[in-house]
């Protein structure tokens, strides 16, 4: 009885985690999306008065484009490390923007270097990154990173 209670039980969480995650088909997995360009904003830190981080991403082209951008914890000695929310995967239509800002002492942390890094298939995707003294944009002088500074990887 102990085996059956066991396989019950086992096939219970599977139907509840396939249908946590959205039915069946999200259980295979999705190829990821491939991308030409790699650009990096380079290593950056946090002025002692920075509250938040801003990367945003403008789509100057006349077609949709998908990019992927993840940023990056660095620290001396130890591999890079990706933060939240983790990699973002986005379509951004004809001339539309993106952004995400997310605070010091949460998801980022002073006494490291930071990285933003943008995939994509044009180059008409233009990133920045900056740094904000509060939550409401604010951006502190000589943090941006604008489009022109990005290293361009790959």
């Amino acid at each position: 009885m102990t085996g059956r209670k066991s396989r019950v039980a086992t096939m219970a969480l599977a139907v509840t985690l396939t249908l946590a995650l959205g039915g069946v088909s999200n259980l295979h997995a999705q190829p990821a999306p491939s991308f030409t360009h790699t650009l990096s904003s380079g290593l950056f830190s946090l002025p002692a008065n920075g509250v938040s981080v801003d990367w945003a991403v403008s789509n100057s082209s006349a077609v949709n484009r998908t990019v992927r951008v993840t940023v990056y914890r660095h620290g001396t000695g130890v591999p890079r490390a990706v933060v939240a929310p983790g990699a973002l995967t986005i379509t951004l239509a004809p001339t539309e923007t993106t952004h995400n800002a997310n605070g010091v002492g949460t998801v980022f942390q002073r006494g490291f270097y930071y990285e933003v890094v943008v995939e994509t298939n044009s180059l008409r995707v233009l990133p920045i990154v900056h740094v904000w003294e509060d939550t409401g944009n604010t951006v502190i002088p000589g943090t941006l990173i604008p489009s022109g500074s990005w290293v361009r990887l790959r």
